[in-house]
């Protein structure tokens, strides 16, 4: 129970600080549309930190025990029978997170064909009406107001998923294997998961699930995090990738045109955002 206490925690410590932050923000004018581009920029700090902060806190609570953070299933799992087990699923995990980013990114794509319904190809949700569409999801543009730093963006991505991964399925699957049948454990740490990412949409809960039960399966059949590791930091690599290549600067203008029109279309492209924000995948 303090095993699940500790990772539900994680959530309203990350919206304190984030709140704190935005109300300093506003208060003090701290970047541009009063405030929003700094809260935009400091919030992945901010995730990332939480959960890191979680995640080495789990292992001061164990007594940094690989076999109670779940690193290791114990002395009954070595010898090559076992490494060779941790091989194969860790070539798994890798597989796992490669077919979970394009699958993630299948959906977005249908889910914007989708005649007034989901989010169109430039990542806003389309409504009904006009003038009634928001933006797209907080944790998504947070995560692309990093885009245009590739190396900074991918630290915080790679830092995230290691901790994720050691706070779900090391520390919490492990506690709650202890208090439940594996299926049972598997699918609560899998259903909090996905409730962590309720920021970047509500239809990103069923999919960071299916990563989660998924994630999961490995480390409970490998008796090892490293396949969960492995398959989070594939993910991980390939949205970042795919959001900092949106977010290259492209000029597919024609030469020429009269200033008004070259005006007209710097115009356009504030008002749409960065490319990372219009075409997003689901980030973590």
């Amino acid at each position: 129970m303090n095993r699940l206490l500790l990772v539900v925690a994680v959530a309203p410590a990350f919206a304190l600080l984030l709140g704190a932050v935005i109300a300093a923000a506003v208060r003090f004018r701290v970047g541009g549309a009063g405030g929003r581009a700094a809260v935009e920029r400091l919030a992945p700090v901010l995730y990332t930190g939480t959960v890191c902060a979680a995640a080495f806190l789990s292992a001061v609570l164990t007594g940094f025990d690989p076999v109670g953070l779940g690193l290791s299933a114990g002395p009954d799992r070595t010898g090559p029978e076992g490494w060779a087990v941790v091989a194969a699923a860790t070539a798994a995990g890798v597989l796992a997170g490669a077919l979970g980013y394009f699958a993630e990114l299948l959906l977005a794509h249908r889910a914007a064909a989708v005649p007034g319904g989901g989010s169109g190809a430039d990542g806003h949700p389309r409504g009904p009406t006009k003038g009634h569409r928001k933006g797209p999801a907080t944790g998504t543009r947070s995560v692309g107001a990093w885009a245009g730093t590739p190396r900074a963006l991918l630290a915080l991505g790679l830092l995230t998923g290691v901790g994720e991964e050691v706070l779900f399925r090391g520390y919490l699957l492990t506690g709650l294997r202890e208090a439940l049948v594996p299926w049972a454990a598997l699918v609560v740490q899998a259903a909090l998961f996905g409730v962590h990412h309720a920021s970047f949409g509500l239809r990103a809960v069923p999919a960071k699930a299916v990563h989660g039960l998924l994630w999961g399966a490995l480390t409970l059949g490998s008796g090892s995090l490293l396949p969960a590791v492995a398959a989070h930091t594939v993910f991980q690599v390939l949205v970042c990738r795919r959001l900092t290549r949106a977010a290259r600067p492209t000029d597919t203008r024609q030469v020429g045109g009269s200033p008004d029109d070259h005006e007209h279309e710097h115009e356009h492209d504030r008002a749409q955002g960065s490319a990372a924000v219009r075409r997003p995948p689901m980030a973590r």
